[in-house]
């Protein structure tokens, strides 16, 4: 992350961190209740982008600062 322009802090990876497993959980939720497929692609997606988006964070919070982020 810090190579493509931002550069968090300690503090700002673990509210980074906490904000997409807090969305996350919020879209899993939504993608079980779904009944509308349509609606139900849109939430798999996202939480596919999530898990990629959280991959690069750990990474990144890793190299910066040697933090482990679970």
């Amino acid at each position: 992350m810090s190579g493509n322009g931002i550069n968090p802090n300690v503090s700002e990876y673990h509210i980074l961190w906490e904000a997409l497993i807090n969305y996350e959980s919020r879209l899993a939720k939504y993608s079980e209740m779904s009944t509308d497929e349509d609606k139900l692609l849109e939430y798999d997606e996202k939480l596919q982008d999530i898990e990629g988006i959280k991959k690069s964070l750990a990474i990144a919070a890793k190299n910066d600062f040697e933090l482990e982020l679970k």
